[in-house]
């Protein structure tokens, strides 16, 4: 879902690489409307990141050492979604091109 954002972003709504990320969403949801998503989408990097770290912040123990993994519920339900919907967007736009979502 975000490869298709960034690809619409880029002007590229009627790329073959969109279609097929297209194609595979409509084909992938589910009958209530959501997609399956047993892996974890985002994972968590504490003391990394922008800048340095305070000299006041306080160590991380060893029960975090180097990261944690983060579901996020509703991921697997928005960013399809918001790809389709954009799509559908661009696809208004350019009517002739057809639609691949009814």
């Amino acid at each position: 879902s975000w490869a298709l954002l960034a690809l619409l972003a880029s002007g590229e709504s009627d790329s073959h690489a969109v279609r097929r990320g297209i194609e595979y969403l409509v084909a992938t949801q589910r009958e209530d409307g959501t997609w399956e998503e047993p892996w974890f989408t985002g994972a968590g990097f504490p003391g990394y990141g922008v800048g340095s770290r305070s000299k006041r912040a306080r160590s991380q123990g060893m029960e975090l050492p180097s990261g944690f993994k983060i579901k996020y519920h509703l991921y697997r339900n928005y960013w399809p979604l918001m790809a389709l919907g954009r799509f559908r967007r661009c696809s208004e736009r350019c009517p002739n091109r057809g639609c691949l979502i009814q």
